[in-house]
């Protein structure tokens, strides 16, 4: 039985993946009358849409996009040894580490949220993402021991890592390794927002890899609609249309990312309490928020949660979410109270 607050729908698709798609249905006034920037950054993809104000002070948006998506993932990421993150990393443990002051806040946030979920989401799971191969390296030639997981278990755990913001610096109680890899997309998502208001531009779109965000409207007075895929390893279809109206929205999936050994699917969201691959039926969860980094966050730690436990949580706090969960046979839909009015018929 779903808790209260929460609705349960029968899918109206088969057996399918899903992940957040841009509905690009647009006329071709429409797409002219848009500015479009799109590029490679962070190991994905991103695309911005906005409305222009004035077309002479936009000529070089599309760079100045660019410098600052990199910019962030110069500090955030994982993949490059030159990153401010990778040097977090490698710092020894119980000292303070300076770090950029966005880095402190968006390390902060992923605190807060760990403590509200139970440790669900953790930013110090990079280590067991690694060894299972869902990190930097390759996947392993044989899955992970249950010796090698416990000799990770002790640099794994969100209250091992403090933070202050003036001066901005992080301290690790081990010699823990700090994954933001689940907030940075998002987080990267709200700066260029963020820049873009600054900007003067009041209707605009902003996706990386995924997660989305979005401010006023579409020519002709439009919303924005976001196309929940029907999963799928062979096709893609629509699952569900959803209006994103000045909030952010984010997903988290286990279609896609994961590998099979011996008949057993492992795949890439991993729970933090027992640092293997979660084994329930729950397929995604997309998240409403005022945050695109807060969705991102969201998102990973329902998945991490599963269909029961995740519900009950974002019921409980008010967080409108919509999970598509496997059951007896075919994909049905539970969604969180606030979220239905967001959907489209």
């Amino acid at each position: 039985m779903a808790p209260k607050g929460a609705t349960l729908r029968l899918g109206r698709f088969g057996l399918f993946s899903l992940m957040l798609v841009w509905l690009t249905a647009c006329s071709t006034t429409e797409q002219e009358q848009l500015k479009t920037v799109t590029g490679l950054a962070m190991g994905t993809s991103y695309s911005i849409k906005w409305l222009p104000v004035d077309s002479a002070a936009e000529a070089d948006y599309a760079n100045q996009i660019n410098t600052l998506i990199r910019q962030i993932e110069g500090t955030m990421s994982t993949y490059m040894d030159a990153s401010d993150l990778s040097g977090l990393n490698g710092a020894p443990a119980g000292i303070w580490h300076n770090v950029p002051a966005e880095m402190a806040s968006l390390i902060a946030e992923s605190q807060a949220i760990s403590e509200s979920t139970d440790g669900a989401f953790d930013i110090t799971i990079g280590p067991v993402v690694d060894l299972w191969g869902f990190g930097p390296d390759p996947k392993p030639d044989t899955i992970p021991s249950a010796e090698q997981l416990e000799a990770l278990r002790p640099v794994v755990g969100y209250q091992q890592i403090e933070v202050r913001q003036d001066p901005p610096a992080v301290r690790k109680a081990k010699a823990n390794a700090i994954d933001l890899s689940a907030i940075a997309k998002g987080y990267a998502v709200d700066r260029v927002a963020i820049w873009l208001q600054g900007q003067g531009i009041e209707h605009f779109m902003v996706e990386i890899g995924g997660e989305i965000r979005t401010q006023g409207e579409k020519p002709k007075q439009q919303p924005w609609r976001i196309a929940i895929e029907s999963p799928g390893e062979l096709a893609q279809s629509v699952f569900e249309v959803v209006e994103v109206v000045d909030r952010a929205l984010a997903t988290s999936g286990n279609y896609r990312n994961y590998y099979e050994e011996n008949g057993i699917r492992y795949a890439h969201t991993l729970d933090p309490q027992t640092l293997q691959p979660v084994r329930h039926k729950l397929a995604s969860v997309t998240v409403m928020a005022e945050s695109a980094a807060r969705a991102d966050a969201l998102a990973t730690a329902l998945m991490v949660l599963g269909e029961d436990q995740g519900v009950a949580w974002a019921t409980m706090n008010n967080v409108p979410a919509y999970f598509i969960i496997w059951q007896d046979g075919q994909f049905v839909a539970r969604q969180t109270a606030g979220f239905e009015e967001f959907i489209q018929p």
